[in-house]
């Protein structure tokens, strides 16, 4: 007597991949990602410790002057953020992404033109630092909403805490490498060098924003305004190559 054959195999479903490297083959994230680097390394991470270096020893303003900019970025903060956030409302976000990289550039240049001013012109230098930190906060204020809220459109459902988590885990990068690339910059003599590389990678960061816009569907690049979402055609699905 022959042995009985096997009934069919049950399909077995495979399930998609979990961890951080699915994040990192998802094509738009990853752009997003660098973009949020670059932009934190060369911005905000800066203007913790390359600012105050700056203003101190090569503007030679007083840390009174230091203290009144930083006061200044808060307040254009408090007041322009809701006002800010409803005007990106219906707007490209990769296009709000480059902006935010053009001004941070803005901001340092006016900070460089106060290190050339220095005790030469000490009413210039402090302008320059007050000005700086001023400027620097609308690009704040244009960055805060727009690279979660890109995080949390394109991520799937089940790996959304890793997606935010890899968004967040930026912030931590650049407050390492922050200090480690103004403090011997600037104390060493070299602050020329240093205006230039914050210049150069908010500018870069400012291209690789703009470059997003091409992996994002109109929706969720923020062209088609929420309301009308259902009247526009399905999108193709997105590359994770």
């Amino acid at each position: 007597m022959g042995h009985p054959r096997a009934g069919p195999r049950p399909e077995t479903t495979h399930p998609r991949p979990a961890g951080y490297l699915a994040v990192l083959r998802d094509r738009p994230i990853r752009r997003l990602v660098l973009f949020a680097l670059v932009i934190t390394i060369c911005g905000y991470a800066q203007l913790e410790v390359g600012f105050t270096a700056f203003s101190v020893q090569v503007a030679e303003v007083t840390p009174r002057v230091v203290a009144w900019a930083l006061a200044s970025n808060a307040v254009v903060i408090v007041v322009l953020q809701l006002l800010v956030i409803g005007r990106l409302n219906g707007r490209s976000r990769s296009r709000a992404l480059a902006a935010v990289g053009l001004v941070f550039a803005i901001s340092w240049l006016v900070l460089g033109i106060g290190g050339l001013a220095g005790r030469d012109n000490a009413l210039l230098a402090a302008c320059c630092v007050v000005a700086c930190a001023t400027i620097f906060a609308l690009g704040e204020t244009m960055l805060a909403p727009v690279p979660p809220m890109l995080t949390n459109i394109l991520a799937r459902d089940e790996l959304r805490g890793r997606y935010n988590a890899m968004n967040s885990m930026t912030t931590g990068i650049s407050g390492v490498i922050g200090p480690v690339t103004a403090g011997p910059l600037i104390g060493t003599g070299n602050a020329t060098a240093w205006v230039v590389m914050v210049v150069g990678g908010c500018l870069l960061a400012s291209a690789v924003g703009l470059s997003l816009r091409r992996l994002l569907t109109p929706l969720q690049d923020g062209r088609v305004p929420p309301g009308t979402a259902r009247l526009a055609p399905a999108a193709p699905a997105r590359s994770t190559s």
